[in-house]
């Protein structure tokens, strides 16, 4: 008797330990939003994955030169209108290269910030939302000591 009394309350521990995060409130975003495009970037990131995809069916031998040479052609001038529309098409006449220096910079002072607010995980190393206590990829707790993260600096 005293052995199921104690497998029922360890069983009902284990249940509150596993739906304990539920009960608190806690919560991890199943969908941070990053991978939001715009319509020609969808657009360009579907001719691009689709010139992958014809060079591996072309390493694998499932389509011939005259197909190979003739898709690629199709899809590289698909892929390369997209491209220029974007160039032309820059806040303020911003040309690719500008953009792209902007883009790397806002990275960076996302990566620097992350560090800063602890959200940079000291295991895997990947940058997690603000505001988060747990990393997004594996699991691992997020401790943001005195504005810097676990491991960085002295």
């Amino acid at each position: 008797m005293t052995v199921l009394i104690g497998g029922v309350l360890l069983a009902a521990g284990v249940v509150l330990f596993i739906l304990e995060p539920v009960f608190s409130g806690r919560s991890a975003p199943l969908y941070s939003g990053d991978d939001d495009y715009d319509d020609s970037a969808a657009r360009r990131r579907i001719a691009l994955t689709a010139l992958r995809d014809l060079e591996y069916d072309r390493a694998t031998g499932k389509l011939d030169s005259n197909d190979y040479r003739q898709l690629k052609a199709e899809l590289s001038r698909e892929a390369l209108s997209h491209l220029q529309r974007d160039d032309g098409a820059g806040d303020g006449g911003e040309s690719a290269m500008e953009r792209a220096s902007r883009d790397l910079e806002e990275e960076i002072d996302q990566l620097r910030s992350a560090l800063r607010e602890g959200m940079l995980c000291p295991s895997c190393e990947h940058l997690n939302n603000v505001g988060a206590r747990f990393c997004g990829r594996c699991g691992g707790a997020l401790h943001a000591e005195e504005g810097r993260a676990p491991g960085v600096g002295s």
